[in-house]
């Protein structure tokens, strides 16, 4: 759920710990917001802040039945 630089590159690091397949100069933020979405991640902006989701997280829970 963050953008992780380290030594001059960055990628986009999801709350569970997925990240992107690869790393990125500063300047291919474009292109590395670009291939996260087509990696399944998902960007939304809550409260103020942006939150990047990987495709594991993103998806609903599976229903796991009825209780009753």
């Amino acid at each position: 759920m963050a953008i992780e630089k380290h030594a001059g590159l960055q990628q986009i690091v999801c709350e569970c710990g997925a990240s992107q397949t690869r790393t990125y100069l500063a300047d291919e933020f474009d292109v590395m917001v670009s291939d996260a979405r087509r990696e399944g991640f998902v960007f939304a902006k809550v409260t103020g802040e942006w939150q990047h989701t990987c495709q594991d997280c993103s998806r609903p829970a599976r229903p796991q039945g009825r209780l009753l």
